[in-house]
């Protein structure tokens, strides 16, 4: 065999690998010499709810990018100009739409792209064929090439190396992809199942494709592990599932495969839950055998505490991966969908924002540093990043319950002390409560006296005064609850907190030494609680978590000693259950004050 000797494949090997960091590195180090601030410029299209998600692409051949969002396509590069390409129907912000993620694509090979939309989980695909320029102020023709898409982040991506998109989705519980016939494209699609049928039938949280083991080939992930593409069969054999925890929760949204760290090897990135908090990323670790193992790094949870930067918010149910700021390394776009489940996940009023969260590598590790590209617009379960103005930076087209909106990328060069200012701070906040020995107290049921229905000499918990650090408080009947009986069959009510919010309930004045009676509420979208009289503990964390809605009976806390005339009982919210729907919940049926050691 001729050609080069080893020893000097090696060194040229090496020089290239030099040049190629040094080309990387050049660019970056301008940027940073020049103090570039991002910023996004927002732009909302129609704040009508058509579509979970929005994208961009030249539609009528003009050169520039234009934006699909449900049934109309806005004109570049003012997006003043919108046609339909099916009729408008706004859609129900109390349900949810029937359109959910739109991708443009040239299916027939005419030199047009077409509109490939996947609705509501469970229901069929179409393509919206482009009719070109004679057709464009007309209806689309509508074919529909596939009969059932699953999970909630489908991907149109190449997963199999023919250099052709594939639809990645579960169908009837099994994991797999759809192909299309080329040279017969709006015909039905082949659907092929790479597992066994282990997935949600309708919904499910979490997918994404890359190469995990580095052979070359894409695999499919999942939030409960990989599934490994074969050297053969791929589209007719059942692929190697690799069991391993990738979520800390339900699963996500959009996984990817990328080398965070700069390794070697590719790490994971996704979201925790997509209705509530969490974003992180997996390192990959070698492991025993064939099977990588995967170390868990919190991005970003549901207290400030938990991100370096003090940044919190839920509901990341759309997560992209693009390289923003143009240094060589992705970053990870996300931010809010807003109403994800409408007014049932952790803090859905709050702030519709979109973040970008920057990738350093540095010799300390890895660091993410979230900066806030819109605080209205918010996200759908669809992220594009498209250049739309051909200024080659990325912007940011999103689409959901309000509306659809295009994020302009600016950049701005500045002086040293306003790049500074432009960093986002250190969080040195209050850290997030630590849930320990936590326990799921129960007493013996109410005696409610029959005549009046309430319990003798109690405070009811609907009668007293709160003041909540964040959420709200009400009276809530219960008397449709028929799982247990509550005193004068209602409650106080507590909804909106977050782990470290407290709530503080003014008491009716008493002294000296008492019996403190409690009876709380217990349901599966409760959390879990310290309480104290004043600043003195009521026995350990209450796990307040039931897959039923009943009362924990009464608890009985003894020979508790004040001072003075004025109390109050402090509830604070730790956390929660790992099974619980994270709303944290609390609520206070009634509590008795009775002077230790006398009979009433």
């Amino acid at each position: 065999m001729c050609g080069t000797t080893p020893s000097a494949r090696s060194f040229n090997m090496i020089v290239s690998r030099i040049f190629l960091l040094v080309s990387i590195a050049m660019p970056v180090m301008a940027m940073a010499d020049e103090h570039a601030v991002h910023s996004f410029e927002r732009k909302q299209l129609t704040g009508t709810y058509f579509s979970e998600g929005a994208n961009a692409a030249d539609i009528n051949g003009d050169g520039m990018a234009d934006v699909v969002y449900g049934p109309y396509w806005f004109e570049g590069p003012s997006f003043s100009a919108k046609h339909e390409i099916y009729q408008p129907v706004p859609q129900n912000m109390d349900r949810y739409a029937d359109n959910f993620f739109s991708w443009l694509y040239d299916f027939n090979g005419d030199g047009r792209n077409d509109v490939f939309v996947v609705g509501f989980p469970g229901t069929p695909a179409y393509v919206y064929e482009n009719p070109g320029q004679g057709g464009l102020n007309r209806h689309w023709p509508k074919h529909q090439v596939f009969d059932w898409v699953s999970n909630e982040s489908p991907q149109w991506l190449d997963i199999v190396g023919d250099e052709r998109p594939e639809l990645i989705c579960t169908r009837d519980g099994f994991f797999g992809f759809a192909t299309v016939d080329w040279a017969r494209p709006f015909d039905t699609w082949d659907f092929h199942p790479i597992s066994e049928q282990t997935a949600s039938k309708k919904f499910g949280h979490g997918l994404g494709i890359g190469d995990v083991n580095g052979d070359g080939r894409q695999d499919l992930i999942h939030s409960q592990g990989w599934f490994e593409q074969p050297m053969t069969g791929a589209l007719s054999t059942r692929w190697f599932h690799h069991p391993v925890s990738l979520s800390e929760g339900y699963g996500g949204a959009e996984m990817y495969v990328y080398d965070v760290d700069g390794d070697g090897d590719n790490d994971i990135i996704t979201s925790h839950r997509a209705h509530d908090f969490g974003l992180a990323w997996y390192e990959q670790l070698p492991g025993d055998g064939d099977s990588p193992e995967f170390r868990h790094h919190l991005i970003m949870g549901e207290h400030p505490s938990e991100n370096k930067y003090g940044i919190a918010f839920s509901e990341l149910h759309s997560v992209a991966l693009a390289d923003i700021d143009g240094d060589g390394l992705k970053d990870i776009v996300t931010g809010k969908t807003y109403w994800s489940h409408h007014r049932q996940s952790p803090q859905w009023d709050a702030g519709a924002v979109v973040y970008w969260f920057k990738l350093i590598r540095s010799s300390d590790g890895v660091d993410w540093v979230p900066y806030k590209a819109d605080g209205e617009a918010g996200i759908g379960r669809q992220i594009s990043i498209v250049d739309i103005n051909d200024d080659k930076l990325p912007d940011i087209v999103v689409g959901g319950m309000l509306g659809a909106h295009v994020l302009t990328h600016r950049v701005k060069s500045v002086s040293e002390p306003e790049y500074q200012t432009a960093q986002p701070k250190i969080y040195d906040g209050p850290k997030l409560p630590q849930v320990k020995d936590a326990q799921a107290l129960r007493g013996p049921k109410s005696t409610i006296d029959a005549k009046t229905g309430k319990v003798p000499g109690a405070i009811e918990g609907e009668t007293l005064m709160g003041k909540a650090t964040a959420g709200s408080t009400k009276p809530q009947d219960m008397s449709r609850f028929k799982s247990d009986q509550w005193s004068n069959q209602s409650q106080l009510w507590w909804t909106g907190a977050k782990p470290a919010d407290t709530l503080t309930l003014a008491l009716p004045e008493f002294t000296g030494t008492v019996d403190v009676e409690v009876v709380l509420t217990c349901a599966g979208d409760y959390g879990i609680v310290q309480l104290t009289l004043d600043d003195q503990p009521l026995g350990p964390p209450i796990d307040l978590y039931s897959k039923n809605v009943v009362t924990t009976g009464v608890l009985s806390f003894s020979k508790i000693t004040v001072e003075g005339t004025g109390h109050s009982l402090n509830v604070q919210m730790l956390g929660s259950n790992p099974k619980a729907k994270r709303a944290y919940m609390f609520a206070l049926d009634y509590l008795r004050i009775v002077p230790a050691d006398t009979a009433d």
